[in-house]
Formats: structure tokens, sequence, C-alpha cells
């Protein structure tokens, strides 16, 4: 399978699967405009056309504020939970959408999209792992706290697209208002840098193939303080050698394959 991170922040997240062999591909999240998607698929030769399926964590407006501009122009089917939909209908009408229970799995063609519950402010959020094969990716964002479906599946994944929000120091110092603090800091919020490293130290291990560290936060975090303490980690975790990338906020990875 091939994995290519569009944008992940909370100015937007959608990242692009495919499968290597039919070249079906899945978005997960659409947190960027139409236009943005079409452009940064560009970039490696890839088109909304790939793009049999549209996956929504959650509905908050970096997850899918571009679902109506991209179901609107290319009719891709949406799949999300129940309530993401009643949540999300308020704001804007969606067509084409297809609901999709708790840890219900969606096959197209030869990839495979299944849900699991997460803790998230939001009405229903869910994380995804996606299957090609026998070579299995997980994409994990907005967590609170890991939960016993994340624990078990992180020890066969080949790929992870964790969270790693923000450093604690920098938010309890940072510009935010007190009752935003506590909100990210909260078992409804975020993931921090410490949290997301204990969560690899104790669970993931050889298999992991690729690890992505995701969703930094614009003024809690920064690219080099995640990327030097998973440096830390991997020279004391001596079993777990993937190769790492910080995706950014603002531009489109390199493809990557598993």
């Amino acid at each position: 399978m091939r994995i290519i991170v569009l944008n992940s922040g909370s100015n937007g997240n959608a990242v692009y699967v495919e499968s290597a062999e039919t070249g079906t591909g899945v978005l997960l999240d659409c947190g960027l405009s139409r236009r943005q998607i079409e452009t940064r698929l560009k970039i490696h030769g890839r088109f909304p056309s790939s793009i049999r399926g549209i996956f929504i964590t959650h509905e908050h407006g970096d997850h899918i504020r571009g679902l109506p501009g991209m179901s609107k122009a290319y009719k891709i089917p949406a799949h999300m939970t129940e309530q993401t939909f009643r949540q999300y209908w308020r704001k804007d009408m969606l067509k084409g959408y297809r609901f999709m229970g708790m840890q219900e799995s969606v096959t197209i063609h030869d990839v495979t999209v299944q849900s699991f519950p997460k803790s998230h402010d939001a009405a229903d959020p869910v994380f995804f792992r996606v299957s090609v094969g026998e070579k299995s990716f997980l994409y994990v964002t907005d967590l609170g706290v890991h939960n016993e479906h994340l624990t078990s599946l992180i020890p066969t994944a080949d790929g992870l697209l964790l969270e790693s929000n923000y450093d604690p120091d920098m938010l309890r110092n940072g510009p935010y208002p007190e009752h935003l603090k506590e909100r990210i800091d909260s078992e409804f919020g975020h993931l921090s840098n410490p949290l997301a490293r204990h969560l690899l130290e104790t669970h993931a291990g050889a298999k992991l193939k690729l690890l992505i560290l995701g969703h930094l936060s614009e003024h809690n975090n920064t690219p080099e303080l995640v990327a030097a303490g998973i440096d830390a980690l991997l020279k004391k975790k001596t079993d777990l050698r993937p190769a790492v990338l910080v995706a950014s906020r603002h531009g489109v990875s390199d493809v990557m394959q598993i």
C-alpha cells in the first residue's frame, strides 16, 4: 500500500491511501478544499478519480470541511458514523453519504477500511485501520486517551499515523485561555508528545515499518521537538526501527510505501 499525507494539522487533515496493485484509493478525512486536494494529489501524479471512498473520523472542520466540494464534483461516496453525519448535517447538506457502524469494515476493491471508537470531544469519533492484502495502516489523530482497541492494533500494524499534538510545557506557558488548555489536555482532547511516545514504547515493535507523527499544534509544538523525542525513543527501544516522518501542517509528503 502507498500513503500520501496531503496535510496534517488543525488547519486541515487529509491522507490518501492506495493499493499498490490496483491503484484503488481512499481518502482518510477531507479537511482541505477540493482545489487543494486536487493540487496536492497532482504533485505525485494522482487524481481524485482514483479516490473510491472518503472516510471521515469526526465532524470538526479540519477533518470534514472539504467534503461537500469533493462530493459534489466527483460523486465519491462518503463514509462516516450516523452521529457524525447528524452533527455535520446541521451545518451543510451532504449527498452521497454512507453510514458506517462502529467497528464496521468497508471494502472497496482490495482496500478495506475499519472504524474503531476513540476519545475526543465530538459526536461519535473514530480512528481507522486500512488493510490491503496482509499490510495494515492505522490512522489515529484527535485522541484524548488511548483505549484497548488501539493498544491491541498497534503491534499488528505495518504503518501508523499517530497524533503528537502538543508539548505540555509549551501548552502550559502558551497564549491559549485556560479553558482551551484544559480541553486540549483532557481525556477528550489531544495526545501530547510524551503520551504518544509512551504509547509507542509500550505497544509498537518490529512489525512497524512506517511511523508518521501528525496533527502537530501550531502554537504548542514544533517538528523539532517531536523529532528529538522520537529519536531518543528509537535509541532506547532497539526493536523499533520504522521509517519516521513528522507530517507537515503546510505541505504534502512524499509517497510512502509499506
